[in-house]
């Protein structure tokens, strides 16, 4: 399950009760289209105020994606990939911190990787695209350094990717950290109430 392909459902599906931050960004989106969005949503905030914002919004989506996986068939192993599963948001649907491991690029990397990616690509429709580029890049350092405060406060492993490992290598250490356990499904790992309502959904099904 990719977090990151889903955020056009989710934010389609925001509550403004549930999802107040997502609901906002959605409403802005419709109101100002993309243009004038990328000036007033990466170009004029400071990257710290673009940080608190998609902290917020992904925070929010986590629930939406919850409601995604317990659609999914349980009877197989899943795997649930993407920037929004925050170590303080995952952390009440987990039986065990090997049931989650998260890894962070350095800042290096990160540098690097931004341009490989064509990340700034949209900055060249901005008024600024060097402030544009700037930004983005200080935001997700600033969420890479959230993530590692999370990961600390929570007991969760923790993988600083920084290039001297190929994909390859990486994905043999994340291998080896879920191999030896019981996947749990996502419905045990969930608060009473909760489980009883995500079976009262699937019976509805």
């Amino acid at each position: 399950y990719h977090f990151d392909r889903q955020e056009t459902d989710h934010i389609a599906r925001a509550d403004p009760a549930r999802h107040p931050e997502l609901h906002r960004l959605r409403t802005k989106l419709a109101d100002l289209g993309e243009p004038a969005w990328l000036e007033e949503g990466w170009v004029r905030p400071t990257p710290e105020a673009m940080a608190r914002r998609t902290i917020a919004c992904w925070s929010e989506r986590v629930g939406l994606a919850v409601e995604d996986l317990l659609a999914l068939p349980a009877d197989r192993p899943l795997i649930a990939e993407g920037p929004g599963f925050f170590p303080e948001a995952i952390l009440p649907l987990l039986t065990s911190p090997r049931q989650a491991i998260v890894l962070v690029p350095s800042e290096a990397f990160k540098r690097a990787s931004h341009d490989q990616r064509g990340k700034s690509e949209r900055g060249g429709r901005t008024s600024d695209p060097i402030r544009y580029r700037r930004n983005h890049i200080q935001r997700d350092l600033l969420m890479a350094e959230h993530y590692r405060r999370g990961a600390r406060g929570a007991g969760l492993p923790l993988i600083e990717v920084d290039g001297s490992r190929t994909a390859e290598e990486v994905a043999t250490v994340v291998a080896a950290h879920y191999e030896p356990q019981r996947l749990v499904p996502l419905t045990e790992s969930m608060p009473r109430h909760e489980r009883r309502a995500a079976g009262q959904r699937g019976q509805r099904g």
